[in-house]
C-alpha cells in the first residue's frame, strides 16, 4: 500500500478480526517531516472506554498492520482533564 492510498474501515476490520469494538476511528492523511519516513496519526475510542487513545503509524501501513497496533495498544497513565472537558 503506498502512502498516498486511502485507508478502508478500521471499525468493521477491528470487530471481525479482532473482537475490539469502536466508537470512532479517525486515520490521518499521511504527514511528511523533513527528517525520517512519513507518518499517520490514528485516533480512535473503544465503546467501554470514553477517553481518546492515539498512536503513529508509518503511512505506508496497510488496515490489517493499523488494526493489530489498536489491538496491542497499552495505554499509558492519563494526565489532565478528562476528554470530555
Amino acid at each position: 500500500m503506498s502512502a498516498k492510498a486511502p485507508v478502508r474501515n478500521l471499525a468493521s476490520e477491528m470487530k471481525s478480526q479482532h473482537a475490539l469494538t469502536l466508537r470512532e476511528c479517525r486515520v490521518s492523511a499521511p504527514f511528511d517531516q523533513p527528517f525520517g519516513p512519513p507518518y499517520r496519526l490514528v485516533e480512535w475510542v473503544l465503546k467501554n472506554d470514553p477517553c481518546i487513545q492515539r498512536r503513529v503509524v508509518p503511512a505506508d501501513c496497510t488496515t490489517s498492520q493499523i488494526a493489530d497496533v489498536l489491538r496491542s495498544h497499552v495505554p499509558g497513565k492519563r494526565y489532565g482533564p478528562a476528554d470530555n472537558d
